[in-house]
């Protein structure tokens, strides 16, 4: 028996096997954020509502307990605006923190990490229950951000280039807190590498487990150089999904792609929205909550995207819109 051999195949097996990562985020804790931000207190956190200072209050201080440092202009991690809805004056705001890229190279690119955290509010109808929590739309995605920066901080990651969370309010008026965040940037927004939005990514009856599907999978290479980094990964970004295009222009990534459009081509920044459900029946209703959640399958989630994010923070391939009706921004020219 050739020992020798034996053991230079099983180390060449050890090799190829992906190696699960510690998670670092507990269920328990991620359901515990959801209960938060998804709670009957939270009355829907309907945008321009006590509700969304209360919430955009809480995200901040979780981003400063978990590490993030204030990147706009007025040295806070809240970036205040106003818009009118239906002859309503809103005053919202985002919530914005960075990890500074640790290569002197890329450092002064960024990749930004989003999610909403705005919801519908309470609306009275035949349902008892009124108050449409959003758990899944989309408090699963703020806590993903969460999640992911706690275990980059946990963990001792160091990204290359920059990461910037946002947390941006107004995305169910329009995506007024992202599209306002783009036009009020506090460093050139062609310097964005990519965007990765978070949506509903608490569930996994819908794709099953370690499944995930990206918006826009036709319109740049993003999901293509994410594959490349599944090759070694239990997880799958599924690409097969019809709806996933449409999407594309449904949440808040749209903002980053879509800044300008001249002779029907849309000048911006290559995104996705990531998610675990595309259009479910709970959606925009009363039962959308979080005891539904799958949360062993979310904490894994978090730290795959986790290492995800490090893995494209140290990336040299560049990342271009594949559309030929989007091209990269070449200038930091904004719409107001």
């Amino acid at each position: 028996m050739n020992l020798s051999l034996i053991y230079i195949t099983l180390l060449t097996i050890s090799l190829l096997v992906p190696v699960e990562k510690k998670v670092i985020v507990k269920p328990d804790e991620l359901k515990n954020w959801i209960d938060y931000l998804a709670s009957d207190e939270m009355r829907g956190r309907r945008n321009g509502s006590p509700e969304m200072v209360k919430a955009a209050n809480w995200l901040t201080e979780k981003f400063q307990e978990f590490g993030l440092k204030p990147v706009l202009n007025n040295g806070t991690f809240q970036q205040e605006y106003s818009f009118t809805s239906r002859q309503r004056d809103v005053n919202e705001r985002n919530v914005i923190g960075m990890i500074k890229g640790n290569d002197p190279k890329l450092k002064d690119q960024y990749i930004v990490l989003s999610a909403h955290f705005d919801h519908v509010g309470v609306r009275k109808g035949t349902e008892a229950d009124s108050i449409y929590n959003g758990a899944d739309d989309n408090a699963a995605g703020t806590c993903t951000l969460l999640g992911i920066a706690k275990t980059i901080k946990d963990a001792g990651l160091k990204p290359g280039r920059s990461i910037i969370f946002a947390a941006f309010s107004g995305e169910e008026s329009g995506m007024r807190g992202s599209r306002f965040f783009v036009a009020n940037s506090p460093f050139p927004v062609k310097n964005i590498y990519a965007d990765i939005n978070f949506e509903m990514t608490g569930h996994s009856e819908f794709f099953g487990k370690k499944r995930y599907y990206m918006t826009g999978c036709k319109i740049s290479n993003l999901d293509d150089l994410i594959g490349s980094y599944n090759r070694e990964s239990e997880w799958k970004l599924i690409d097969t999904i019809p709806i996933a295009n449409f999407l594309f222009s449904a949440s808040d990534n749209i903002a980053f792609s879509r800044i300008s459009t001249a002779d029907n081509v849309s000048q911006g920044i290559p995104s996705g929205t990531f998610a675990t459900a595309t259009t479910p029946d709970y959606l925009h209703k009363p039962g959308d909550e979080g005891k539904l959640f799958d949360y062993n399958n979310m904490a894994e989630l978090v730290r795959y995207f986790s290492d995800l994010i490090i893995w494209l923070s140290e990336n040299k391939t560049d990342i271009q819109f594949t559309d030929p009706s989007y091209t990269r921004l070449k200038q930091a020219t904004l719409l107001p």
